[in-house]
C-alpha cells in the first residue's frame, strides 16, 4: 500500500507469500495505518520484511498474531512505531527489525518479570 489510508488484515492464515525485496505480505509507504488482528503468517519469503515492510506509517497495531517459519527479517519498520497488544509483563520493542518465531500476545517477557 503505497500512500494509502486505512489497511486491516483480520482473521487470515498468510502463507508462503513472497516478494523479491521488501514486504513478502505487505510493503507499505506513507500509509495511514495498518491493523494486524487473529492472523497466523507462516513461510513467507523476502529480501526484508518477509511478512511486513513497514515505511512511515502513522499507526500500526498487531494482536494476537503468529510468525512462524517466515524467512530472515520477518518484520522490518522504518520511522513506524509499532502497537503491540502484548500480555501484562511482556514487551515488543516498538520499531526496528523482527527476525524468527514469535507471537503477540506472548510477546518477550519483561527482565523484572
Amino acid at each position: 500500500a503505497f500512500f494509502g489510508g486505512a489497511v486491516s488484515i483480520i482473521g487470515s492464515n498468510v502463507t508462503s507469500c513472497s516478494a523479491r525485496y521488501n514486504g513478502g505480505v505487505n510493503y507499505a509507504w506513507d500509509s495511514e495505518s495498518l491493523s494486524v488482528a487473529g492472523v497466523d503468517f507462516i513461510d513467507n519469503r523476502a529480501s526484508s520484511g518477509s511478512v511486513l515492510y513497514l515505511y512511515n506509517i502513522e499507526r500500526t497495531s498487531i494482536s494476537d498474531a503468529s510468525l512462524t517459519g517466515n524467512d530472515g527479517v520477518t518484520i522490518q519498520t522504518l520511522w513506524s512505531p509499532i502497537d503491540w497488544n502484548c500480555r501484562l509483563g511482556r514487551w515488543m520493542p516498538a520499531e526496528g527489525s523482527f527476525f524468527g518465531n514469535f507471537s503477540v500476545p506472548k510477546c518477550y517477557l519483561c527482565p523484572a518479570g
